[in-house]
């Protein structure tokens, strides 16, 4: 296999692996990351505030209205889901919401069987699968949804819980396709390794189309618009243009540019042949204001 080719396989598996695509939910095959935290409890993480299984058992006693997320750390689906999730509770801060992340409660492996055990007592309407929603009011569930939620599926679990108004959205099955404006341009490769060379100054974005890149872009271009930015797109998957060896040295000048690419969409400002990181995954809108106000 060409170099070139190689290593831009790789790096579309590192993105699908990225987004979740090779995980799963069962607890029998999430067990990698016990033992990498002690018992002492993270109070939030990623804004969402943690809770203990006697915690969650006094909020139901005590008859509260909230809702609790049940994940666990290694689940790839609950990563996946937490990416929707953040950005969403950030604009949302008056919808109280809790997780228990089931593998994290405890430092043995042999407690995560026991805890979905306890869990099952607490919540006779956990199905034993993560990631799961439970919204309470009263002291009993009023609803519930269990795996990776759209945007859609999300608003409106939202809305039969009482924490969003308005009309419930048709869920359908979604394509994502990559949206541009007069604020986002799309240049190839090739075109972005000269512009490093010359050291212009830019922003860069790195994409491809699935739904956390489109929920951002959806947020970027109110805020470029408005602060008369333009940003250039790299999109994945890369388009082949000219020879095998012109596209490995124009990925290779881009890749030392920036460096490390983790999740798409990331944006960068490049000056001076060197990359700052701005913004990566699907942020909320404040930050992506955040961000450009600052430049």
């Amino acid at each position: 296999m060409a170099g070139w080719l190689k290593k831009i396989l790789i790096m579309g598996i590192v993105f699908l692996m990225i987004l979740g695509l090779f995980g799963c939910h069962a607890k029998t095959e999430e067990t990698a990351g016990v033992g990498k935290k002690t018992t002492e409890k993270e109070e939030n993480k990623n804004g969402i505030e943690q809770l203990r299984l006697e915690e969650l058992l006094q909020k139901i006693d005590k008859k509260e209205k909230f809702i609790v997320l049940v994940s666990q750390s290694t689940c790839s689906y609950c990563d996946s889901f937490k990416r929707l999730l953040t950005p969403y509770l950030k604009e949302h801060r008056d919808i109280p919401m809790f997780e228990v992340e089931l593998d994290m409660l405890s430092d043995l492996k042999a407690d995560i069987d026991q805890n979905f055990a306890k869990l099952k007592k607490m919540v006779p309407e956990f199905s034993d699968g993560t990631p799961e929603l439970f919204c309470y009011e009263n002291g009993t569930v009023k609803q519930s949804a269990s795996g990776e939620m759209s945007e859609a599926a999300l608003t409106n679990f939202l809305i039969d819980c009482g924490y969003s108004k308005g009309d419930k959205v048709k869920e359908e099955a979604q394509t994502y396709t990559f949206q541009t404006s007069e604020q986002i341009r799309v240049e190839n490769i090739h075109t972005i390794a000269k512009k490093i060379k010359r050291k212009d100054s830019f922003y860069l974005m790195v994409n491809q189309s699935d739904r956390f890149n489109q929920a951002f872009i959806d947020k970027l271009i109110p805020v470029l618009e408005k602060q008369d930015i333009e940003v250039v797109a790299l999109h994945f998957p890369l388009e082949k243009t000219g020879s095998e060896d012109e596209l490995q040295q124009a990925y290779e000048t881009v890749m030392s540019c920036i460096d490390t690419l983790d999740l798409s969409p990331t944006v960068f400002s490049i000056k001076e042949g060197k990359a700052e990181k701005l913004l990566e995954d699907n942020v909320a809108e404040a930050d992506i204001m955040e961000a450009f106000s600052k430049k």
